[in-house]
């Protein structure tokens, strides 16, 4: 009975022959239809990227865009400031680059004088009055810096030592920051998340004993942060473009009419192309090219645990890149007002990409297109 029963099942998953088609009751089939829609609006908005979990400390500019780096060192002991200092310096090993690998790099050290816990600093926070030392404590520059080279920059004593100048009352351990002074590279440092601690951020302190001899500090452990200077501000109102930057961070928003679609239809498949602007997109080697599609709720709200990623898909000499929204198309038939998908670069704390994607105001057939696939339920 037990093989009978298997024999059975296993005939039963197999396409029914022509003859047994007809023999299916019309109401048991599954007619599926397609419908095509285009998008309806497409803008892009900025967003509080949360760098402190980043690998990397990003440092330098590249056109109109710049990233500030902070490090704070955590164990500081306040008996640094009674010690007799030798040397200071910070060590740090490069990681990644945006830009031109081949362009001159350098950047200048600052005491930082403000607490800065939180993930809301902007460019504009960091070049508040008071927020860092105006005079610098460590210089860095060179021609030439590689994807996989330590540097050690030379630092004032002085400022370390006001690092640990400390009381039950009053804390003065900010941290240092790294200020770029140079064009056309960003670079990015090992951070203290890294699990490698060859690529860890370093400082270095060196002090004479009573003895005469020389002790050795060495701190490893600590926050960091980078910050960007913002999108670029005419992105929000170009309608011809979708503007997807991570390290800013800047997503975009793409919204669609289904309305047209049956209430009680079965969504077995629901697929959104964008298509690049080659001419605008730039990205980096050292990250995965993809990017994450989010819902947005009526209040406007991103709900990270529904979500779809999307990678490219060269089909001869095009690439468009495909997210899988068949759950977001359901939803929106059951009664969500907004329409909206949100679209965020992978890891987008952690690099610098910049996806440039044909809006809604452009040629037709580039604009970001949404095929469904459904069937109706009796």
């Amino acid at each position: 009975m037990f093989a009978t029963s298997l024999f059975l099942l296993s005939g039963c998953a197999k396409e029914p022959t022509p003859v047994g088609a007809k023999l299916i009751p019309a109401g048991d089939l599954i007619h599926l239809d397609t419908a095509i829609y285009r998008s309806v609006r497409c803008y892009s908005q900025s967003n509080i990227t949360q760098t402190a979990s980043s690998p990397r400390v990003l440092v330098g500019s590249v056109d109109n865009l710049q990233s500030w780096g902070l490090i704070r060192f955590a164990y500081l002991p306040d008996s640094v400031a009674s010690k007799q200092f030798v040397s200071a310096e910070l060590d740090l090993r490069t990681i990644y680059h945006y830009g031109d690998s081949a362009a001159p790099f350098s950047f200048t050290v600052h005491q930082i004088l403000s607490n800065w816990s939180t993930d809301s600093l902007t460019i504009d926070s960091l070049k508040a009055p008071g927020f860092y030392k105006q005079s610098a404590c460590g210089t860095y520059s060179t021609a030439l810096l590689g994807d996989t080279i330590s540097i050690s920059v030379p630092l004032d004593t002085a400022a370390i030592r006001a690092l640990g100048t400390a009381s039950d009352s009053v804390i003065t351990n900010f941290g240092l920051l790294l200020k770029p002074t140079n064009s056309r590279v960003i670079k990015g440092f090992g951070s203290f998340t890294i699990s490698d601690v060859a690529m860890l951020p370093r400082l270095l302190l060196r002090f004479r004993n009573a003895a005469g001899n020389i002790d050795t500090l060495i701190e490893s452990v600590g926050a960091h942060r980078f910050v960007t200077t913002g999108p670029n501000p005419v992105w929000p109102s170009d309608s011809t473009h979708l503007y997807v930057m991570n390290g800013t961070s800047s997503r975009g928003y793409v919204e669609f009419d289904v309305s047209a679609l049956p209430a009680h239809a079965a969504i077995h498949k629901a697929v959104l192309e964008l298509t690049p602007d080659t001419r605008l997109t730039q990205t980096n080697f050292f990250t995965v090219d993809s990017l994450e599609a989010f819902f947005t709720g009526d209040d406007g709200a991103i709900l990270t645990y529904i979500s779809a990623s999307g990678g490219p898909i060269h089909a001869g000499d095009s690439k468009v890149y495909q997210f899988s929204l068949g759950s977001f198309v359901q939803r929106w038939l059951r009664g969500a007002k907004v329409q909206r998908v949100a679209i965020a670069g992978f890891a987008e704390q952690a690099a610098i990409d910049l996806f440039a994607f044909h809006g809604s105001s452009t040629n037709a057939a580039f604009r970001p297109k949404l095929t469904v696939i459904y069937s109706l339920i009796q």
